[in-house]
């Protein structure tokens, strides 16, 4: 193998150099646009980020109409437990009535099968 001059690898190590010499700024301008980049990759999360935060705003908003609408079917379901106690009283009561009415038609009829008298006068022709 051949060795080169100085002067030989003096010049080709100057072209080396030469060569070497935009790379800084190559460098630089890469920087530029890779801090570009992740610029625009931070702007979008940020849009993201909002977009979740007026997601979570909505659902929330959801989850307080939700309860409002829990609370109401509680109180429903309150008032309907006083209305069916109300209509179990009333029931009763009426049950008791139609038993006793039941027990006064039969005295009644069996005051009439013994030839009592009713207990309305006659009427009265005009």
């Amino acid at each position: 193998m051949a060795t080169r001059s100085l002067p030989e690898r003096v010049s080709a190590l100057e072209e080396s150099v030469s060569a070497l010499q935009p790379l800084p700024q190559e460098l630089a301008e890469f920087r530029i646009e890779v801090n570009a980049r992740f610029d625009q990759v931070d702007a979008r999360f940020e849009q993201i980020d909002a977009r979740f935060e007026r997601m979570d705003a909505r659902f929330e908003q959801i989850d307080a109409r939700f309860e409002r609408i829990d609370q109401r079917f509680e109180r429903i379901d309150q008032q309907f437990e006083r209305i069916d106690t109300q209509f179990e009283r009333v029931y009763s009561q009426m049950r008791m009535l139609h038993e006793d009415l039941i027990e006064r038609l039969k005295a009644l009829g069996e005051a009439r099968d013994a030839g009592a008298t009713s207990p309305r006068p006659p009427k009265r022709k005009e």
